[in-house]
């Protein structure tokens, strides 16, 4: 299994708009962030897990050279302000592609991309299909063959999905670990899991340092990796007590 941290910034990257680099270090090129977004890659598939506005670029960037199908968290502009492009991307992939979202999720997807839903002939001309699939709130599906779990997590008003594959867990976008989720994250290779605010406190829904080590606590995994990292964090202060992600950061599993 091959992982590419394809973004590791939050909603507004690092650095912000009009150069705004909060507290995070400009000389350090790991501080400099697109919007959170992984690709996941295993026996010859290729799974995209968020489409966020800097989704071209991400695909240019890492030579990505294909996307079998997609795995929305939720719907906020940072995780899904890509989707438009999707049907340009079957046109010059030649193939479908499935693109997988919670129920109330693929409700705000509808209320977003409602033309994407009504024909792909609109959207782009020759396009191949999209083919919308709902997941589970909760519990195990199938994507491309590959079987994975998923599990809704607390974030703000909504919920975001996290989901796992083998010894792999993606969480994002959360604030608390629901108590139906924790068995999910037992016995983990490797926890990839969003600490937006870092050592600050704020009532954004997000996590932060104190919520990561909880966490942790609770489901021990071998190995724990920082991503949605924001302008409030500085990498290097981070990296005192956790391992950070960065734009283009390959992991092997």
């Amino acid at each position: 299994m091959r992982i590419t941290v394809l973004g590791s910034g939050s909603a507004y990257g690092v650095p912000m708009i009009f150069n705004t680099w909060g507290n995070a270090d400009m000389s350090n090129p790991e501080n400099c962030r697109t919007r959170a977004s992984i690709l996941l890659q295993d026996k010859g598939k290729s799974i995209l897990i968020d489409c966020g506005p800097d989704f071209r670029e991400q695909i240019n960037k890492n030579n990505v050279k294909n996307i079998d199908a997609v795995l929305i968290t939720h719907c906020h502009y940072d995780h899904i302000a890509g989707i438009p492009e999707l049907p340009r991307a079957t046109k010059l992939l030649n193939h479908s592609i499935e693109v997988y979202a919670a129920r109330n999720t693929m409700q705000g997807l509808k209320e977003n991309y409602g033309y994407l839903f009504a024909g792909q002939a609109e959207a782009e001309p020759d396009s191949k299909k999209i083919e919308w699939k709902t997941l589970p709130d909760c519990g195990s599906f199938t994507v491309c063959g590959l079987k994975m779990e998923t599990a809704l997590f607390p974030h703000h008003h909504i919920y975001s999905s996290a989901f796992r594959y083998k010894d792999f867990a993606y969480v994002t976008d959360w604030q608390e670990m629901p108590t139906q989720a924790k068995s999910m994250l037992q016995n983990l290779k490797l926890l990839l899991i969003e600490c937006n605010n870092g050592y600050e406190k704020a009532a954004n829904g997000h996590s932060d340092i104190d919520n990561i080590k909880k966490i942790i606590a609770d489901v021990s995994p071998e190995r724990t990796i920082l991503t949605h990292i924001s302008a409030r964090v500085d990498d290097k202060a981070l990296r005192k007590e956790f391992e950070t992600a960065y734009d283009g950061m390959v992991l092997e599993i």
